[in-house]
């Protein structure tokens, strides 16, 4: 009898789950669908969803209730065993986390931790902390900058510093760091000097469009350069035009960055077919840029290690976190991060989260779909 108790708790765990990611997903899919909808009705979608969350949310807490007391009468399942080389991304979505610890995250660190989604269809939230984005100069003057205005969070610096000092290690110098943060109205003068030039022949979403794709501008509030954690670099020697010429990704210095970048969390945000390499995969279909552009994002190493693993750009990751809420990630075998999401973190407010108490660190993020993305380092 207990085994047969154990056995449809877990079933209902597994249903309580798949509805759960299902339901998740089909509500990503309409905001996609969406697009930039009038304010009015972004908002009540948005509070739909929200509202739709919570309650999933809580039907997929029930049943890990049900299943933590039906493992009590018997033993555990094991996580899934992972390769014994190279990088894996093991699916643990039904095992609850173990000796767990609460940590309080205010509002401005989900925002600047590092998994913010900005794009077309997510735009950049009102209370959007600008004066946490600092000079690039201002922290490390040995970072190459195009100019002091080179802005970004603290977050980002860190994870350049890191990754600059492992490529001077191997050789690889004179990177310079281009665009950082846009504020809002540095992107509403870009917009306004583009829309001048298609305004008499187009109004309203079809002028957002032309301006986004002929003139590339993207409408204030969705640019990549405006979260504060993406850049644009390119590499430059003084006096030495053969080293200067070539584009950016032609160069061993774009090899390197694109195979290694990941590791300091940070990856190339918009690939397209055969850019920044010839390997690159088109993902214009989900980050709704398809112009080749050298820009880069730090979105935190345990992040980065995922969807350098699995091929995902940033949307297609926040999916996969839709329908696999927790992720662990090994190294040869051995646990290097391990990753949850939750439904929460739109308010001004601390919000307290569950992590690992084994755990050496945690980068705890909004992703700006009504979720908080947990990446506990090892």
């Amino acid at each position: 009898m207990a085994k047969k108790q154990k056995t449809d708790a877990y079933k209902k765990l597994i249903r309580a789950t798949v509805l759960l990611f299902v339901a998740l997903v089909v509500l990503c899919a309409g905001y996609v669908m969406a697009g930039r909808l009038q304010d009015t009705e972004m908002e009540r979608l948005k509070n739909e969803a929200t509202q739709k969350n919570i309650q999933l949310t809580e039907q997929y807490n029930e049943a890990v209730k049900e299943y933590n007391a039906s493992q009590q009468k018997g033993e555990s399942p094991q996580w899934p065993a992972p390769k014994a080389e190279g990088w894996d991304v093991v699916d643990v979505s039904l095992f609850p986390l173990s000796s767990i610890r609460e940590v309080s995250v205010s509002r401005t660190q989900l925002i600047s931790a590092g998994m913010m989604l900005i794009n077309r269809w997510h735009e950049l939230p009102g209370d959007f902390p600008e004066a946490e984005v600092v000079s690039v100069s201002s922290v490390d003057k040995e970072i190459p900058v195009s100019g002091y205005s080179v802005k970004l969070f603290p977050s980002a610096i860190t994870a350049l510093q890191e990754m600059l000092a492992a490529a001077k290690a191997e050789g690889l110098e004179n990177f310079v760091i281009n665009e950082g943060y846009r504020d809002m109205a540095t992107q509403t003068g870009y917009y306004q000097k583009q829309a001048e030039k298609y305004q008499d022949s187009y109004s309203g979403e079809a002028l957002i469009e032309v301006v986004r794709t002929r003139g590339g501008v993207n409408y204030p509030g969705t640019s990549e350069y405006q979260s504060g954690l993406a850049f644009s670099i390119y590499r430059w020697k003084s006096g030495d035009a053969e080293f200067n010429d070539p584009a950016f990704h032609e160069t061993e210095h774009s090899d390197w960055l694109l195979a290694n970048g990941w590791k300091y969390g940070i990856i190339h945000r918009f690939p397209v077919a055969g850019y920044p390499n010839e390997t690159a995969q088109d993902k214009s279909f989900k980050t709704g840029e398809s112009k080749k552009m050298d820009i880069y994002r730090y979105v935190g190493k345990p992040n980065a290690a995922v969807m350098h693993t699995l091929n995902l750009c940033m949307e297609e990751y926040v999916e996969y976190l839709m329908e696999h809420p927790h992720l662990a990630v090994y190294e040869n075998g051995v646990l290097k991060y391990e990753i949850l999401r939750v439904e929460g973190g739109n308010t001004a407010e601390d919000v307290t989260v569950q992590i690992s108490n084994t755990a050496l660190n945690a980068i705890i993020s909004t992703d700006n779909m009504g979720g908080i993305i947990i990446g506990m380092i090892y």
